[in-house]
């Protein structure tokens, strides 16, 4: 059988079928007749990875270290063969290893090799804002982050796991005749939250096939970090996003829905309080609790302000939104509000405003169309107001 035919089903086994062990074994079949093909040595140390990551049997620091000696090896490989484009495959493969073990001061060295060695890909930009975002965090606790100088291949460092996206070398298996799969990592997360929940949006156009194919947990530990993951469907790569968020949320109580468009992830608070921010930071404990605001004198001169807690950039006080009053009724500042609101959505967004809206006789609108799609909304008037049919 063609070494090629045994390097797709090894790839298939890893990033398609889920099965890191048998690809393992895979590899190591191939490399006992070919004990110098790159694919093979490359892949193997990937597949040892994602033991060490998935695997209790697996989690201990040898492993790591095989799988760092397994790079050392093909980098060793690539500069005899004197190809560019494959040593800086290998550099980026380093910088993946050295990045998910959080040693992101050695995953910036290799980020530099690989760009000193003309790698192009279309997720290195996104790595590059990731590792940034790492060594800011860095930065900000007082950890100095200094410019390693050594010799990448003798670095030897090994910890564990925190990766966001994870991308095989698309344009290396290419070129050793297996199939060439591409991604666009591009993605952007959005928030709001309610007095009990907050709710996470991750709009992406590489979504999973459903949710059941997407891991996801809260640190039952801190309660506070989250972690999602799930197998890019046709592409044999991971699209992973983690964050610590800023206060504690209940690690059992958490619901995954997946739209035309976006992912939703909606999470239970532990304490009533209002998140300044989603994700922690050195400020986040400073907060209200709604109980607080509601013990608040209805004083005028007391006012709180009020914020809704956004990805975007742009701060706003809805305290100081004007959307009319009972005199100016038909000045239209409520109805361009919500149709901003509605321009804005998705559409399946748009078909549970729309839903909700005519259901419940304009007293109710969700936009939730996995929860809408099920019932009927039923109308829901103020709290002091009675329904009066006609």
């Amino acid at each position: 059988m063609p070494v090629e035919t045994d390097l797709k089903t090894a790839y298939k086994l890893l990033y398609e079928d889920h099965e890191p062990l048998k690809a393992l074994q895979q590899y190591d079949v191939i490399l006992k007749h070919y004990p110098d093909n790159l694919v093979a040595t490359i892949y193997k140390a990937a597949a040892l990875e994602k033991l060490y990551f998935g695997s209790t049997d697996w989690h201990n620091d040898q492993t790591l270290v095989n799988a760092r000696e397994l790079l050392s090896h093909a980098l060793s490989l690539a500069q005899k063969r004197g190809d560019r484009s494959k040593i800086a495959l290998v550099y980026f493969r380093h910088f993946i290893h050295y990045f998910n073990a959080k040693k992101y001061q050695e995953a910036l060295v290799y980020m530099n090799k690989c760009k000193e060695y003309g790698y192009s890909d279309a997720t290195l930009p996104m790595w590059q804002y990731q590792l940034d975002r790492k060594l800011e965090k860095m930065t900000k606790k007082g950890k100095a982050v200094e410019e390693i100088q050594t010799d990448p291949t003798e670095n030897t460092e090994l910890s564990t796991s925190n990766a966001t996206f994870k991308q095989p070398a698309s344009d290396e298996i290419a070129s050793e005749s297996l199939p060439a799969k591409n991604a666009s990592p591009n993605f952007r997360t959005d928030w709001y939250q309610t007095n009990k929940k907050v709710v996470l949006s991750i709009f992406t156009t590489n979504l999973p096939q459903n949710k059941e194919c997407v891991k996801l947990r809260i640190s039952p530990e801190n309660k506070k970090d989250l972690e999602l993951s799930y197998e890019l469907p046709g592409v044999g790569s991971e699209f992973q996003y983690s964050v610590t968020l800023a206060h504690e949320v209940e690690p059992h109580d958490i619901k995954l829905s997946v739209y035309t468009k976006k992912m939703e992830i909606t999470l239970t608070k532990v304490a009533s309080i209002t998140w300044k921010t989603l994700e922690y930071m050195a400020d986040s404990d400073k907060t209200v609790s709604v109980a607080e605001c509601e013990d608040q004198p209805s004083d005028k001169n007391t006012k709180m302000s009020l914020s809704y807690p956004t990805s975007s950039k742009k701060n706003i006080d809805w305290s100081k939104v004007d959307l009319g009053d009972e005199e100016d009724e038909d000045s239209g500042s409520a109805d361009a509000f919500f149709q901003k609101l509605y321009a804005d959505a998705d559409p399946d967004m748009q078909r549970a405003m729309m839903k909700s809206y005519i259901e419940s006789n304009g007293t109710a609108l969700n936009t939730n169309w996995e929860d809408v799609s099920k019932k009927r909304v039923e109308t829901s008037p103020p709290e002091g107001t009675e329904l009066k049919h006609w």
